[in-house]
């Protein structure tokens, strides 16, 4: 029987020795494993990080974050919903609802307006300077200038009456050719009314009460203006026309008009007779704009006066200035400006006719600020 089982015992240790040897060579070789839905790959290959499931598959989804998406420019016009981003961090909401404004669309060209929304709209203080060349007998003079204005409504805010009191002082340096007191100085209200009777057409409308003065004689005296403001291109082309009434003793009324030509943001030509103004904006930032300038403009006033006899008469100075200045404007009105020029043609008359003579040509510097 041991012989009949002997070959039997032998095949199965064949069998069991060729099983350990397959075992011991797939131990020591990569095993292949089969990547889901794809080719097999060897154990020793680096396994890709899990990007979920494939699309269409519900389950969980990797999230762009706003801070990390590439900027897209919108086409112009109205924002549809084809462009509109869904964003999953807010229930039902877009990223439109999380960015601020300007992550999407650029901000409009600011426009600066020339008032303030409220009752007071400006105080505005000014200091100009007119050399004698350290001439004895020529004139020199030092001009402040001083206003605050408030709006109201008349009877509605689109018709508004300003109403700006001021005050002027003016000290006087020589001349001793003639006599002439130290100081003159005028106090004003300006009432001035803005109504837009018919669209793209307002009336400016002006009577200004004014006191003129040495601190000795006083002369009260009503100055004013009346034009018309018609919008030909709005913000673009303006013509104005009307009247002054300065009611000097050399100048009593003086005809004013022209043409407001803005042919781009940075350009404003005020071609008006009597005070033309050529300005170019040369910067602009967050509420402010930079302009520079030049312009033309006659000064000048009737002043009573006190002369050294005793008796009371009326001195008129005259005088003709060009201009360049730099101005910064800022929203509501504000801003300040400097500027320097020439002043020629000076004159001064007396309504007596003693003492008249005519000043020499001077340069002028002047400086204001606006609140």
């Amino acid at each position: 029987m041991l012989d009949n089982l002997r070959p039997k015992m032998t095949r199965q240790a064949t069998r069991l020795a060729l099983l350990v040897a397959i075992s011991a060579i797939s131990i020591g070789m990569p095993r292949a494993t089969k990547a889901q839905g794809g080719a097999p790959r060897t154990q020793s290959q680096p396994v890709p990080r899990y990007l979920g499931p494939p699309p269409g598959i519900d389950g969980p989804e990797v999230l762009v974050t706003p801070g990390s998406m590439p900027r897209t420019i919108l086409p112009p016009g109205e924002i549809t919903p084809e462009f509109v981003v869904p964003d999953e961090s807010l229930p039902g909401g877009t990223i439109l609802d999380v960015l601020p404004d300007d992550e999407w669309l650029l901000d409009p060209p600011q426009k600066l307006s020339a008032y303030k929304s409220g009752f007071f709209q400006k105080l505005s203080l000014a200091a100009t300077w007119m050399g004698n060349s350290s001439d004895p007998a020529d004139l020199g003079l030092t001009e402040f200038e001083t206003f605050v204005q408030v709006g109201l409504p008349a009877p509605i805010i689109e018709w508004p009456l300003l109403v700006t009191p001021g005050f002027n002082l003016t000290m006087i340096d020589g001349p001793t050719v003639t006599d002439l007191p130290p100081r003159l100085y005028l106090a004003y209200v300006d009432l001035m009314w803005l109504p837009q009777i018919v669209r793209g057409y307002t009336l400016l409308l002006s009577v200004v009460p004014s006191v003129f003065s040495d601190f000795d004689a006083h002369e009260f005296r009503l100055t004013g203006k009346s034009l018309l403001i018609v919008d030909i291109v709005p913000e673009r082309l303006q013509f104005v026309g009307g009247v002054l009434y300065l009611n000097r003793d050399n100048i009593r009324l003086l005809p004013a008009g022209g043409f407001i030509w803005s042919p781009a943001d940075w350009t404003r030509f005020e071609l008006i007779f009597p005070k033309p103004k050529l300005a170019v904006r040369i910067n602009i930032g967050p509420g402010f704009e930079d302009w520079i300038y030049t312009t033309a403009e006659f000064g000048g006033n009737t002043f009573p006066i006190i002369r050294t006899g005793g008796e009371q008469d009326n001195v008129t100075y005259n005088d003709y200035r060009i201009l360049t200045g730099f101005e910064r404007k800022l929203d509501g009105g504000a801003g300040y400006r400097l500027e320097a020029g020439y002043v020629f043609g000076r004159t001064i008359t007396f309504t007596s006719g003693r003492g008249d003579f005519d000043p020499q040509h001077t340069l002028m510097l002047r400086g204001g600020i606006t609140y």
